[in-house]
């Protein structure tokens, strides 16, 4: 813990009034050029997982590259603060990636419709409740795809199953049931291919039994990559007269008032984790043997009292 109010004025109150910056600037550019306007051409998974954890990594180092080097590590040489860079820029990131379930969820009220037809002409809205519709089941598409997520040694694999079905009257609307199932090798003792099969063939039997009108809501699906799939799927299988955009709504049967992303606390208790997080590596660092390190100041602050300093000792040596 020595030299704490130093890491304090000098690394953590800096931390904090940067982290807040960046998290509401990001969600305000998000929230009007994005949710609002639909000017950002971008699919959900850049704008919600990729932007969020670069950006901490591409704006940290104008605060904190000179404030860094008051700490030194543990076997580290006195220049190399990766770990540190790494601590903070993650726990920025952490934030700012949960905070993206809060501005996609939270902000939209359920909109009440009287038919799909009504869901097109909102076309900036989410959520909707639907009074009364129909489904064309004898149109209705199954489309499968897998992804993954690797880590050290291991590989994940996403199992997605769609069905979607047209709404009577309304074409250019979707009706979406999704089924996923998460595979893990380290846990499976059924081979992957096997196990997708079962899968597959499981989600077929559940949807032929699926009551369509058993529905709390309706979520409209944002421009990302499982979107573009079912849209490339109906335009191939599906001979179309209509040129109106194809919309997706996906079934929701949970309560709206619990849906995910609801509450904004999400991202204040994200935000006081990630700064306990901070504060405990500051009281675990040391400090190296350097000159201190200019404080919290305001911008120009520090080069206004520079400045001042070389002008005093100018007029010393022309005495």
């Amino acid at each position: 813990m020595n030299n704490l109010k130093e890491k304090i004025t000098v690394i953590y109150l800096p931390f904090l009034v940067f982290s807040a910056i960046i998290l509401v600037s990001y969600n305000l550019i998000r929230w009007f050029l994005d949710l609002r306007s639909g000017f950002i051409p971008l699919t959900e998974n850049i704008l919600e997982l990729w932007i969020p954890f670069f950006l901490p990594w591409l704006l940290t180092p104008l605060w904190l590259t000179k404030r860094i080097k008051i700490l030194r590590g543990r076997g580290w040489d006195n220049d190399d603060h990766f770990v540190y860079y790494a601590i903070i820029n993650f726990s920025i990131g952490m934030v700012l990636t949960i905070s993206q379930g809060n501005i996609v969820s939270a902000p939209f009220s359920l909109i009440h419709v009287g038919s799909p037809v009504d869901v097109a002409q909102q076309p900036r809205e989410i959520y909707f409740s639907i009074e009364s519709f129909e489904i064309r089941r004898r149109k209705c598409i199954n489309t499968r795809y897998v992804n993954s997520s690797s880590t050290r040694g291991s590989t994940t694999y996403y199992f997605h199953s769609y069905y979607i079905c047209p709404f009577e009257g309304a074409e250019h609307i979707w009706y979406a049931v999704p089924y996923m199932y998460i595979f893990n090798p380290r846990d499976e003792e059924v081979p992957r291919q096997v196990r997708k099969q079962e899968f597959f063939a499981d989600a077929g039997r559940q949807f032929s039994d699926f009551d369509f009108n058993n529905v709390s809501y309706f979520e409209r699906l944002r421009r990302s990559a499982i979107l573009n799939a079912l849209v490339d799927t109906i335009e191939q299988r599906v001979r179309r007269d209509d040129a109106r955009e194809i919309v997706v709504l996906r079934v929701r049967q949970n309560s709206f008032e619990r849906r995910l992303g609801y509450d904004y606390m999400d991202t204040v208790h994200a935000f006081g984790i990630a700064s306990l997080v901070v504060l405990v590596m500051l009281l675990v660092a040391k400090t190296a043997n350097r000159e201190p390190a200019p404080a919290f100041v305001l911008c120009g602050e520090g080069k206004t009292a520079e400045k001042g300093k070389r002008r005093r000792r100018r007029k010393r040596k022309k005495r």
